[in-house]
C-alpha cells in the first residue's frame, strides 16, 4: 500500500461527511453573452414581477424569459451600467451620459425614452450612471459625481461632499460613501454622516444589515460590523483570502447570508452566524473570476453579472454538486462512511481517507487501481465491487475473494449471518464464505450471464434481472454449491423495453415502463400496484428510512410523506446504470453524476414547487405583417395567419409547454414557446396553453375573434340578396322576349333540320361504307400478317428439321467409325444417302422469297425513306416489326443473338434514333 495525494479540499474538515458536503456546491448555468451576440460584459441584473430577468450589457439591456433572449437597443456609444425595474412596464436605465426608461409598450415591444442628460453637447454633462434606486417613491441615480432624484418634472442634484464611490439601499433608505468622508445616509435631498475611518472610507465598497447592525464591506480589508458608534472587524474563516481576492460587488441574500463578488476569485458565500464561507470560482465552475454585480431572483437563485458573460447559480435547489473538472478523482461511483475511515469509489480506484485526522489538507489513500463499481457494508465488514472481483477491506487491507471477475453487488441470505455471501459478477453469481478465519469462493452454476441486478427473498431464492430480457428465479443448492429450479419471467410479463429488479420492505419488486409488480411469496404471482408515470420509466426502487428514492438513467424522483419531488435537474448527469444512492448522514444523500458526484439534502422545501411567476404571453402578432394584437383583439380575415410566443420565466428548470385551440386536443408536450395558427376560418377562439416543470403546473388562456371578410359580412349577404332577385326579374323578361323571338325562327329551323337530316342520312350511309372497305382492309392485313407468321414457323420447324437431321447424319456416321459391329458399306452408304436426301435449304429459299414478297410495300417505304439500308437491314427491319425478339430472328438469320443485338444497334444508328426512341414502334408506324 502507498500513499496517494489527490487533491486538497477548500475546508479544513475533521469529519469526511463535512468534507464532501463542503466540497458540493450549487449548480451553475453558463450564459455566453458575447456567443450569443451580445456584448461580452455585463454590470446589472434585475427581475420585474412577471419573473423575467433584465441584464445591463454594453448598449443594449437583454431579457430573457428562461427560453428566448431578446436585446433592446438603448443607444450607441454607451455602456449601461445599472437597472431597476419600478414595474413590468417601466424599467430604468443608467449609462454613460444617459438617464433612460425602457418602456414596455405591449408584449415584447420596448420603447426608450430620455429622462434628462441625453444629449452629449457638452463634456461637462458626461457622467456614469453606476446605480439606479427607488427611494421613497422617487427614481435616485448615483454617479461618481452626484446624486440625481427624480421628483416628477423635478430632478435634484446632490453633489458628492468629495467623490462617491457607491450607493446602497438597505431597508428602504439609501446609503452612499464618499472616498474621503466615509458613509452618508439620504434623507430627503440631504446627506447625513452615518460612519467615517480614515483608514477605511477610500476602501469600502459595501453597506449591508444584519440584524439591527450595519456591516461595512471594504474592497480589500475584510468586513466589519458597526455597532453602538464602533467598527470591528469580523473574522470567518476565508477573512484573509477574501482580501487578497479584492471585493467589488456584494448582496445580502434572503436567508441574511452576504454574497461577495471578487475581482480575482469569484464568489464568496458567507454565513456571519457560522462565520463559515464557501467559495466558487473558475476552478470550480464559474465563466469568469470577476464577479460584477449580485442578483437574487423571486425564486432565491443567484444571477452573476461577469467580466465575461452571465452565470445562474441554483440555490434554491435540494441539489448540490461536485465536479472534479480536472481529472484528479474521477467519476465517484460509491462513497462508505464508517466511525474511523470512510471509502471513496471511482472509476479511477478504491481511496481510503481517516476521518480523525484534522488539519489544514486532507489527503486520501489509494488502496487499488481500477473501476469500482460498489462499496457496501456488510455487518461490520466492507465489501468493494470491482472490476477484478470482488474484495474485503478492513481499515486499508484488502483481500480478494475468489477469481471471479467484476462484483456488481453483495447480499446475505436469511438465516445467515454475514459469513456468507452471495454477489453477482460478470459471469454469473458467486458465493463467499468465511470459514476458520479465511475466505473461500465459490462459483455457482447454473447461471453464467452478467448478474449486475441480483437481490433474495424471503425464501432465499435468488433473483437475477436482465434488463431488455427478464428476470430469473433460481433456489440455491448449497451442499452443490449451484442454482437449480430456474423459472424465467419475460419480459412481456410486464412490459416492453425494460425491466428493473429492486428489494423494498422485503418483497422483491419489479419495475417496467411506468408499472410497478410486487412478488407475493406465499402465492407465487406477481402483483401488479400502481406507482404512477411522475415516477419515471422503469426505475430502481431504494427506500431508506422515510424516503423512497426511484432512479433511472434521466432523473431521480423522490417520495417522502405522500410528497413527490421529481429533480429534472439531474436529466442527463446519472451514470446510465449505475442507480445507487448512499448515505454520508443522516440529512444527505450522494448520487453518482457524470465526472462527480450530486448530493441531496433530505426534506428540502424548494420555493420553486410553490412559484408565482404566471404564465406570460410574450407575442401576438401577424405572421404576415408582424402586427400586434391583445387578449380579446377583433382580428382582420387579412391577419388570419397568427403567431403566438409564450414562456413561464422560471430558470435553471425545464419547463413543457402544451396547447390547444378551442375544443381540440392538448398537443405533446414539448420546449417549444412558439406556436403558429395558419388559415383560420371566421370565429370566436381560445388560444389555452398549459405547462409542467418539476410537479408544478400553470396555464393561461388568450381569447381573439377573426371577423369575416368583406364578402362574408351581413351587409354583403343582403347585397347578395338584392342582387339576386334583381337578376331573376331581368332574366325573366330577358326570357319572355327570347321565348317569342324563338317562335318565329322554329319554322324555318324546322325546314332547314329536315334539309339537314337528309344530308346526313346520306352521309351516314357514305361513312358506312367506308368503315366496310376499312374493316376489309384490317382482315387482309390481319390475314398477311398471319401468313408471315406461318412463314414463320415454317421456316424455323425447316432449320430444325435440318438441325436434327445432321445431328443424326453425324451421329451415324461416329457409331459407324467407334463401333466393332458396323453396317456393311453398301447399307451404311444407302442410309448416309437417305438422311442427306431430306437435308436441305430449298425450305428456307423458299421462305425468303415469299417473306420478301409480302412486305415489298414495307420495304420500298423504308428504303425510300433510309437509302443506305442493306438487304439484310430491310429483313431485320421486317422481323422487327413483326415483334420477334432477338432470339427469334437469330436463326432466320444463321447468326447468334447477340450478332442480332449487335445488326439492332447497328440499325438504330441508321436509323438515327436516339437513347429514347422504340425502334420496333417506329418501325410498326411505317406499315
Amino acid at each position: 500500500m502507498y500513499r496517494f495525494l489527490v487533491f486538497i479540499f477548500l475546508l479544513s474538515c475533521p469529519i469526511f461527511s463535512q468534507s464532501i458536503k463542503e466540497k458540493a456546491l450549487p449548480h451553475i448555468t453558463h450564459y455566453d453573452t458575447k456567443g450569443m451576440g451580445y456584448d461580452v460584459q455585463s454590470w446589472d441584473i434585475t427581475q420585474d414581477e412577471d419573473g423575467l430577468i433584465y441584464i445591463a450589457n454594453g448598449n443594449a439591456i437583454l431579457i430573457f424569459d428562461g427560453s428566448v433572449w431578446k436585446s433592446v437597443h438603448t443607444g450607441d456609444d454607451i455602456v449601461n451600467r445599472s437597472l431597476f425595474v419600478k414595474n413590468r412596464d417601466s424599467i430604468y436605465f443608467g449609462s454613460d451620459g444617459r438617464q433612460g426608461l425602457l418602456v414596455n409598450n405591449k408584449y415584447d415591444s420596448y420603447s426608450v425614452l430620455p429622462i434628462n442628460n441625453s444629449s452629449r453637447d457638452a463634456v461637462a454633462d458626461i457622467e456614469e450612471y453606476w446605480r439606479t434606486h427607488y427611494i421613497d417613491k422617487h427614481i435616485v441615480f448615483q454617479t461618481f459625481k452626484n446624486l440625481y432624484v427624480n421628483q416628477g418634472k423635478i430632478i435634484t442634484k446632490i453633489p458628492a461632499p468629495y467623490r462617491f464611490k457607491w450607493s446602497y439601499e438597505v431597508d428602504g433608505v439609501l446609503y452612499v460613501n464618499d472616498l474621503k468622508y466615509g458613509v452618508f445616509r439620504l434623507e430627503g435631498t440631504n446627506l447625513i454622516p452615518v460612519v467615517s475611518d480614515d483608514h477605511l472610507n477610500e476602501n469600502i465598497v459595501g453597506i449591508t444589515k444584519i440584524d439591527d447592525d450595519l456591516i461595512i464591506i471594504t474592497d480589500t480589508k475584510g468586513l466589519y460590523r458597526f455597532k453602538e458608534g464602533q467598527l470591528m472587524p469580523i473574522e470567518f474563516n476565508k477573512s484573509e483570502e477574501l482580501k487578497k481576492a479584492q471585493i467589488f460587488s456584494f448582496l445580502k441574500l434572503k436567508d441574511d447570508k452576504i454574497a461577495i463578488g471578487t475581482v480575482s476569485n469569484g464568489l464568496y458565500l458567507l454565513d456571519l452566524k457560522t462565520a463559515m464561507a464557501e467559495n466558487l470560482n473558475k476552478r470550480n465552475g464559474l465563466q469568469n473570476n470577476t464577479v460584477l454585480s449580485i442578483f437574487q431572483d423571486s425564486e432565491g437563485n443567484l444571477w452573476l453579472a461577469l467580466d465575461y458573460g452571465v452565470d445562474y447559480i441554483k440555490l434554491n435547489s435540494p441539489l448540490k454538486y461536485f465536479y472534479d473538472y480536472y481529472g484528479e478523482l474521477g467519476t465517484v461511483y460509491a462513497i462508505l462512511a464508517k466511525e474511523k475511515l470512510s471509502y471513496l469509489g471511482t472509476n479511477q480506484g478504491l481511496y481510503a481517507f481517516d476521518n480523525n485526522l484534522e488539519g489544514a489538507t486532507t489527503s486520501f489513500e489509494l488502496l487499488l487501481n481500477g473501476q469500482v463499481w460498489n462499496i457496501e457494508n456488510v455487518g461490520d465488514r466492507v465489501f468493494i465491487g470491482h472490476d477484478k472481483g470482488a474484495y474485503v477491506v478492513e481499515d486499508t487491507e484488502l483481500t480478494k475473494l475468489g477469481e471471479d471477475l467484476g462484483a456488481w453487488n453483495f447480499r446475505v441470505p436469511k438465516g445467515y449471518k454475514e459469513d456468507l455471501i452471495i454477489s453477482g459478477n460478470y459471469n454469473g453469481v458467486s458465493l463467499y464464505e468465511y470459514v476458520d478465519g479465511q475466505w473461500q469462493a465459490h462459483t455457482l452454476k447454473g447461471f453464467e450471464q452478467s448478474a449486475r441486478y441480483l437481490e433474495i427473498d424471503k425464501n432465499n431464492n435468488i433473483w437475477v434481472a436482465l434488463r431488455s430480457e427478464g428476470v430469473f428465479r433460481f433456489t440455491l443448492d448449497y451442499k452443490a454449491k449451484e442454482l437449480i429450479d430456474p423459472v424465467f419471467y419475460p419480459i412481456d410479463m410486464f412490459g416492453k423495453k425494460t425491466v428493473t429488479l429492486s428489494k423494498v420492505d422485503g418483497n422483491i419488486m419489479l419495475t417496467s415502463d411506468y408499472k410497478m409488480f410486487t412478488y407475493n411469496v406465499e402465492k407465487g404471482i406477481f402483483e401488479k400496484g400502481v406507482m404512477g408515470q411522475d415516477r419515471g420509466f422503469a426505475p430502481k426502487i431504494i427506500k431508506k428510512d422515510d424516503h423512497i428514492y426511484y432512479l433511472e438513467n434521466n432523473r431521480m424522483v423522490v417520495e417522502n410523506h405522500d410528497k413527490v419531488l421529481v429533480l429534472e435537474e439531474l436529466k442527463d448527469q446519472l451514470i446510465t446504470d449505475v442507480l445507487h444512492v448512499f448515505s454520508i448522514d443522516e440529512k444527505h444523500e450522494v448520487v453518482p453524476v457524470f465526472n462527480g458526484f450530486a448530493m441531496f439534502t433530505k426534506n428540502y422545501d424548494t420555493a420553486i414547487t410553490g412559484v408565482n411567476n404566471d404564465l406570460l404571453i410574450r407575442s401576438f402578432v401577424s405572421v404576415d405583417n408582424n402586427k400586434v394584437y391583445g387578449d380579446g383583439s377583433k382580428i382582420p380575415y387579412r391577419d388570419n395567419d397568427l403567431k403566438i410566443n409564450y414562456s413561464l420565466p422560471i430558470y435553471g428548470e425545464e419547463v413543457l409547454y402544451s396547447t390547444k385551440i378551442n375544443d381540440d386536443d392538448w398537443s405533446e408536450w414539448t420546449l417549444s414557446t412558439e406556436q403558429a395558427l395558419y388559415n383560420l376560418r371566421e370565429g370566436n377562439y381560445s388560444f389555452k396553453i398549459k405547462t409542467k416543470y418539476g410537479a408544478g403546473f400553470k396555464s393561461t388562456a388568450l381569447h381573439f375573434t377573426i371577423e369575416p371578410p368583406i364578402y362574408r359580412t351581413v351587409w354583403a349577404y343582403l347585397s347578395y340578396l338584392i342582387l339576386f332577385l334583381t337578376l331573376i326579374f331581368v332574366v325573366r323578361g330577358i326570357n319572355g322576349y327570347k321565348l317569342k323571338k324563338q317562335e318565329r325562327i322554329l319554322l324555318e329551323q324546322k325546314a332547314i333540320k329536315l334539309s339537314q337530316q337528309e344530308e346526313k342520312y346520306k352521309a351516314q350511309e357514305l361513312e358506312r361504307e367506308r368503315e366496310i372497305i376499312e374493316l376489309n382492309n384490317t382482315k387482309l392485313q390481319n390475314e398477311i400478317k398471319a401468313k408471315n407468321r406461318e412463314l414463320t414457323q415454317i421456316a424455323y420447324v425447316n432449320l430444325n428439321k435440318n438441325k436434327i437431321l445432321k445431328k443424326i447424319r453425324d451421329k451415324i456416321t461416329k457409331i459407324q467409325a467407334s463401333s466393332p459391329e458396323k453396317l456393311p458399306a453398301n447399307r451404311y452408304n444407302e442410309l448416309i444417302r437417305l438422311v442427306e436426301y431430306y437435308i436441305t435449304d430449298k425450305e428456307s429459299e423458299i421462305f425468303e422469297i415469299n417473306f420478301d414478297k409480302s412486305h415489298q410495300e414495307f420495304y420500298r417505304k423504308l428504303s425510300k425513306a433510309y437509302p443506305s439500308l442493306t438487304s439484310k437491314d430491310l429483313r431485320l427491319c421486317a422481323y422487327l416489326k413483326m415483334n420477334l425478339s432477338s432470339k427469334e430472328i437469330a436463326p432466320l438469320l444463321g447468326i447468334s443473338s447477340q450478332s442480332v443485338d449487335v445488326s439492332r444497334h447497328r440499325l438504330r444508328k441508321k436509323l438515327n434514333l436516339g437513347s429514347r426512341d422504340n425502334l420496333t414502334n417506329i418501325l410498326i408506324s411505317l406499315t
